[in-house]
């Protein structure tokens, strides 16, 4: 008789495992769709802020000349799997944006804050590049407690903030 309580206990907690596991497996489900979500919205913030800052500039000057690739974008334009660009360009005078994914879906490995996505801004013109020179920063898009948000990092100065429009203009006063 000991045997078959033994027998049913061990079900019973076979059957607990086993719920366990769907909660689980539901949460893992949950939190892949939010890092998605996540993601598509960095990319699109992204492009949201290069384009406010090429049409606002452009709209300043007698000849617009500030140019976004590509020109427009889309959630279908994002490429999870590899590396995505924007480049903004004034005369041979370059920011390129590009980022990835992270392989897991939150990574801290190169940056205070957890984030999703990862990648760099490279800055260069005909005098950079004629002293092998390409400036390079680090960016993130980092979720918060009050929304998700870009952020730069420098590793030469250590200086940081966020991908702002007031930070496109500085980095490409600097190329001027």
């Amino acid at each position: 008789m000991k045997w078959k309580r033994h027998s049913l206990d061990r079900l019973g907690r076979l059957a607990q495992a086993i719920e366990a596991i769907a909660d689980q497996d539901q949460h893992l489900i949950d939190e892949s769709a939010r890092v998605d979500r996540l993601r598509d919205e960095g990319a699109a913030d992204l492009y949201r802020t290069c384009r406010e800052f090429v049409d606002q500039l452009n709209a300043r000057l007698a000849q617009p000349s500030v140019a976004l690739d590509p020109p427009e974008w889309n959630a279908d334009s994002f490429n999870e799997d590899g590396a995505n660009l924007f480049q903004i360009s004034l005369r041979g005078r370059l920011l390129q944006l590009e980022f990835t994914a992270t392989d897991e879906p939150y990574c801290t490995e190169e940056f205070r804050h957890r984030y999703v996505l990862c990648g760099g801004i490279r800055s260069f013109n005909q005098n950079f590049l004629e002293r092998d020179t390409v400036d390079e920063q680090l960016i993130f898009f980092c979720p918060h407690d009050s929304g998700a948000k870009w952020h730069f990092f420098d590793p030469r100065t250590y200086r940081t903030g966020g991908v702002t429009m007031e930070y496109l203009t500085s980095e490409l006063e600097r190329l001027l």
